[in-house]
């Protein structure tokens, strides 16, 4: 009998730890969910290989004529080598982007229609060339 009632309380026990657990993971999904809602899936790490410091990077839709995102590093600088991750806003759901840099002495290379549904890494190398990683 007294074996039968601790078995009864360890079962007790690790009902309410599964029940914990199962909470907590739920918890966590529902976050997740939530956070990527406030994130675009077009989010990317761009990285300078150009040799150059780039002063500005400009981000637009490859359908517009304007630049949506304007001077993404703000007062800073990305430094040959350096990367830099680009966050989008949700409502942004647009598959194909441009990017712009300028660099310090003002000059302006483009690279046009990037598939940011597919690329999470973009090397931007001279000449408007880049190396790119997508899924």
């Amino acid at each position: 009998m007294l074996y039968e009632r601790e078995v009864n309380l360890l079962m007790k026990k690790y009902r309410f730890a599964g029940l914990f657990i199962a909470a907590f993971i739920m918890t966590l999904a529902i976050a997740s969910i939530a956070m990527a809602g406030t994130r675009g899936s077009q989010d990317f790490t761009l990285e300078n290989g150009t040799g150059r410091v780039i002063r500005e990077i400009y981000l637009s839709p490859t359908s517009k004529n304007t630049w949506l995102y304007q001077d993404e590093l703000g007062k800073n600088v990305l430094r040959p080598g350096q990367e830099i991750f680009l966050y989008f806003d949700a409502k942004d759901n647009v598959q194909y982007w441009d990017i712009k840099v300028v660099y310090e002495n003002g000059d302006e290379e483009f690279w046009y229609g990037l598939d940011l549904f597919r690329i999470y890494h973009i090397t931007i190398r001279p000449g408007c060339v880049a190396s790119i990683e997508s899924v």
